[in-house]
């Protein structure tokens, strides 16, 4: 499986480039972002479409990592309680090694009766 994952990768790095080099001219097409509300209307200089593709893919890599910000903090507290609960009972165990041990009344055996 670790020889597969970093071959899988390679080829859809080609693929991505083969597919940018043979629509260069669609990826430098130059286009406007126009917006149009009631009360106002604006248009954006024409900029080639690769910078809106690289911009919407940041946009959503930065949505992603804000989305999963708060679930990372819960896991690291959690990660962190369990440390603490971990430390304290392996204190625990060494106070209660640390006890001798009490003997054990032990019934006699059979032949120890007679």
């Amino acid at each position: 499986m670790k020889s597969v994952k970093p071959l899988f990768f390679s080829l859809v790095i080609i693929f991505l480039v083969l597919a940018v080099v043979q629509n260069l001219n669609v990826f430098m097409d130059e286009k406007a972002l126009r917006l149009n509300l009631w009360v106002w209307s604006g248009e954006s200089p024409t900029i080639p479409l690769s910078v809106y593709f690289l911009g919407f893919l940041l946009i959503g890599l930065l949505v992603s990592y804000f989305y999963g910000l708060g679930e990372r903090f819960k896991a690291k507290k959690t990660i962190q309680n369990h440390l603490e609960t971990i430390r304290k009972q392996e204190e625990e165990i060494k106070a209660l090694k640390s006890l001798p041990i009490a003997e054990e009344a032990t019934p006699p055996k059979e032949s120890e009766r007679a």
